[in-house]
């Protein structure tokens, strides 16, 4: 499963409710779930440790990857909970562009690269949130196929990309992986907004897995629709 969960900030009732997201991952009985838009414990109100909270709640192993620190206090980034055993698990920073051209927010992002054992079989999972910038995701997009070309286990992808299927940034990633897209049972599904979704822009690639089934829950929650994937290992 892969969601970003906008600092679990509950979109209908609008306040942060851990507990409802709490339940609704522990709903889709998932082997992992990728989480976008987390907020660690900082100065800052508001700023706890929402990775424990979560697992905690969920009975779950976590990871917290801080991609930066929100008004130079309070970290912030990405996050994975799953129930099986994580062997390793550390955050790479994605270079920030040196010149911004771009009039957008400009963000330092990481990748989180886990590897998490299920039946006895190792499998590298990497959670990403690109950039709003097109040079941001360039970057991301390089430092992701970096780790990819390193690897040779099976691997899973996920995250909000913030761009949409048909924006070539994202070729090096087809090259190498397989879209989940290909099995979703709503194919083409947008992801934002989740009240009224008009663009895809949260995904899972994968590699050395066969994917049974993706579908892209429609229930509002998050600002984000979240994706949730089949898989099972290559015989």
């Amino acid at each position: 499963m892969t969601f970003n969960v906008q600092h679990f900030f509950d979109y209908k009732n609008k306040y942060i409710d851990i507990d409802r997201f709490a339940d609704y991952i522990r709903e889709q009985n998932v082997d992992f779930c990728g989480l976008n838009e987390v907020r660690g414990q900082g100065h800052l109100k508001d700023y706890t440790d929402q990775t424990g909270a979560l697992t905690g709640k969920l009975g779950m192993n976590g990871y917290f990857g801080e991609a930066i620190k929100v008004g130079g206090l309070s970290p912030y980034g990405n996050a994975f909970v799953t129930p099986h055993k994580i062997r390793s698990a550390e955050t790479i920073k994605i270079p920030s562009p040196v010149i911004r051209l771009e009039r957008v927010t400009h963000e330092s992002r990481c990748v989180i690269k886990t590897v998490v054992e299920i039946e006895n079989t190792d499998i590298m999972l990497l959670v990403c949130h690109m950039g709003l910038a097109k040079a941001e995701r360039k970057r991301a997009v390089s430092t992701i196929c970096r780790i990819l070309d390193e690897n040779d286990m099976p691997c899973i992808l996920m995250g909000d990309f913030n761009t949409t299927p048909d924006n070539g940034v994202l070729e090096p990633i087809y090259a190498r992986l397989e879209d989940t897209d290909a099995c979703a049972v709503n194919k083409g599904h947008a992801t934002y907004p989740s009240d009224s979704p008009r663009d895809k822009i949260d995904y899972m690639f994968f590699s050395g897995l066969t994917c049974k089934k993706c579908v892209t829950l429609t229930d509002v929650v998050s600002d984000h629709l979240p994706i949730v994937a089949d898989f099972e290992f290559c015989l």
